[in-house]
């Protein structure tokens, strides 16, 4: 962030203007989403002090609360005051070292929404294969169509790869896999068949414990496609079948289903009613949203940021924007 800008939000802070915004906005309910809490030069995620000071932050000024007990009162019209819920996604390990113990410290509620594919090691989750492949390239640069030429030495990767990702989600799923593919072969690295570190997911037996402590799990789907690009059949597949995958092996039938990238324009009509018709209770978008009771299947989400001036000016403001996707 820019001095100046940080100067401002400061004096914003200082003269009392974000308690006056949080004042105002008191009765608008606020679902906050993060992703990684990890410290790396490669990973974008929170590093685990940077997410404690939100936490304390939040936990200081708003009501924290399950997801479910935030949408009930919502549904009811009865939502008090400075009520936040705080939600994951995707299920990485780090969750389970780095955000679940500070959580636990601070008796704090959260809702993780879990892709089983990965949970179960059958699948990459496609931004981490594809940074696996351009952090190990043996190659440091490729010239690939339709983008052309990308340094990869270690002073551009995070560049290059948002740009890659960029262009990854414009194609379909197959059209996807083949594009990293090739760029694979270009960089002369072949990725193993399920993820390593820094990419894990959380186990089965690391989620058996924190339920057993207080957390809430939910779907993120099977294999994280952007669901209106696929088939009727395969969106059931995604839906019902990361529903049940969680139910066998946690004993909870999830309420919730995180639609992957999350964007309005990710999801249709026929995924919120196959999602309603499987038994899901309510959908998370990746985006800031209205949260209202006519639309439990577009509940809206503020991103986090890692710098902690801006993340205060985010959750008091209700700023939209600071827009995210899974890549960010």
């Amino acid at each position: 962030m820019k001095f100046y800008k940080r100067g401002l939000l400061r004096l914003i802070e200082a003269s009392g203007g974000l308690s006056l915004l949080r004042w105002k906005n008191r009765f608008v309910p606020q679902v906050l989403m993060f992703h990684r809490i990890i410290k790396s030069s490669f990973i974008n995620g929170l590093a685990p002090d940077e997410f404690e000071k939100q936490i304390t932050y939040v936990k200081k000024n708003f009501r924290l609360v399950p997801i479910e007990t935030l949408l009930s009162e919502v549904s009811s019209n009865q939502i008090k005051p400075y009520t936040m819920a705080i939600t994951f996604d995707d299920g990485h390990q780090d969750f389970y070292y780095n955000a679940w113990p500070i959580l636990k410290k601070h008796h704090v509620p959260a809702s993780l929404y879990v892709t089983t594919g990965f949970v179960n090691n059958d699948t990459w989750l496609w931004p981490d294969l594809l940074k696996y492949v351009i952090l190990n390239a043996k190659n440091k640069s490729i010239d690939i169509f339709p983008i052309g030429a990308l340094s990869l030495a270690e002073i551009d990767v995070m560049a290059s790869w948002h740009i890659l990702g960029d262009f990854c989600l414009t194609l379909p799923e197959t059209e996807r896999e083949q594009f990293i593919k090739k760029i694979a072969m270009l960089t002369d690295i072949y990725p193993p068949p399920a993820p390593v570190p820094p990419f894990l997911p959380v186990t089965w037996d690391q989620l058996r414990e924190m339920v057993d402590d207080g957390l809430d799990v939910g779907s993120h789907t099977i294999t994280h496609p952007i669901l209106n690009s696929i088939n009727p059949a395969r969106i059931h597949e995604e839906l019902a079948g990361s529903a049940t995958m969680i139910n066998n092996n946690l004993n909870i039938i999830p309420k919730g289903i995180c639609y992957p990238n999350g964007r309005l324009s990710d999801i249709n009509d026929l995924v919120i009613q196959q999602a309603a018709q499987i038994g899901y209770r309510y959908g998370l978008l990746a985006r800031n949203h209205p949260i209202s009771s006519n639309a439990p299947f577009l509940i809206g989400r503020l991103p986090t940021h890692d710098d902690f001036d801006y993340f205060k000016w985010i959750v008091s403001h209700r700023s939209t924007e600071h827009d995210s996707s899974y890549l960010n």
